[in-house]
């Protein structure tokens, strides 16, 4: 019998209120007062940077708070699965209860070039030093989560982003998701209509090994990465990526894309796709439209590929050679 499920993938809303609308964006606007002093100047968008950032933090939930519960109504009253990425998940308190660690606190700088070179436009880029006054807010950390729902509203996986987007440019920016964000330490992989559905976001389409991990170890059938790459990265590498993990973890890749102009200097490439295992797109949205896009995922057609170059087999024999 043939096995075939129909999956939707949708691209994210250009204006959403909050992180968690399928990995939604927060963009920042600073008005300020300039004078006569750079000091002062300097000062005052210090205190914006980080009463940005408290701001973020205080967003975060926890997985049974009322955000996660409207879109549990929602998965319930429709009858479909819910795939939620980039959902701020409250993190534990830090240590001691203050401020975020020392080798957090060195002064960060924002540039539109450096955030347009970045792969994704979720992150908060902007520039913040060390509080110079405690910040409830910042007592804690959050994690980027990616949610599973079923059909009934049940969480039936719940996946915490492991590669977080740090870079230290030789005389440019510093841009550190870590400032705000905890790296989770499992890959999750779950049952779904859709076979075995392994759980990613966005930065970790870059970690070939990660996929091989999922599919070859896990017996993840599909991929889900809810994403909101640049225009910039995304033009270059979207596609690419997304096709080259399908082809080598000989899975279906679901790739849910934020997309649109956000501000005058954020806009995400948007273009969701679905991918079959032997590469081929399967779906594909544009660069700047909100809608669904869909398509059919024959389980036995993976099966015949996995058969006809069984990539697992020579792997595992490989291993002997170069992994001791």
């Amino acid at each position: 019998m043939q096995v075939i499920s129909r999956v939707l993938c949708r691209t994210t809303f250009k204006n959403p209120i909050h992180r968690a609308s399928l990995h939604s964006q927060s963009v920042r606007g600073m008005q300020v007062t300039s004078k006569n002093d750079k000091q002062h100047n300097y000062n005052i968008c210090k205190q914006l940077c980080e009463e940005a950032q408290a701001k973020s933090l205080m967003a975060a939930e926890p997985l049974n708070g009322p955000t996660m519960q409207k879109y549990q109504d929602l998965a319930r009253q429709h009858r479909l699965w819910l795939s939620l990425g980039g959902f701020q998940e409250q993190g534990p308190p830090l240590p001691h209860g203050g401020d975020l660690p020392a080798e957090r606190q060195a002064q960060s700088t924002s540039s539109s070039s450096a955030a347009q070179s970045s792969d994704d436009t979720s992150q908060d880029l902007a520039a913040a030093g060390a509080p110079s006054q405690p910040n409830p807010a910042l007592t804690r950390r959050l994690y980027n989560a990616h949610v599973v729902l079923s059909d009934t509203g049940a969480l039936v996986a719940h996946y915490r982003k492991i590669h977080l987007f740090d870079v230290d440019v030789p005389n440019g920016p510093v841009l550190l998701e870590s400032r705000t964000t905890l790296p989770g330490d499992k890959l999750v992989v779950c049952d779904s209509p859709v076979g075995r559905l392994a759980l990613t976001v966005c930065y970790d389409l870059r970690f070939p090994e990660m996929w091989q991990r999922l599919a070859f170890d896990m017996g993840a059938q599909a991929v889900a990465v809810p994403s909101a790459f640049t225009k910039t990265t995304g033009e270059a590498h979207w596609e690419l990526l997304c096709r080259a993990r399908a082809v080598e973890c000989q899975a279906f890749v679901i790739a849910a894309a934020q997309a649109g102009k956000h501000s005058e200097k954020r806009e995400s490439f948007g273009h969701s796709l679905i991918v079959d295992p032997w590469g081929a797109v399967l779906t594909k949205l544009d660069g700047s439209e909100t809608g669904v896009a869909v398509a059919d995922l024959d389980l036995e057609r993976l099966e015949a590929v996995r058969q006809k170059m069984p990539i697992v087999h020579h792997r595992q024999k490989g291993h002997r050679a170069y992994l001791t």
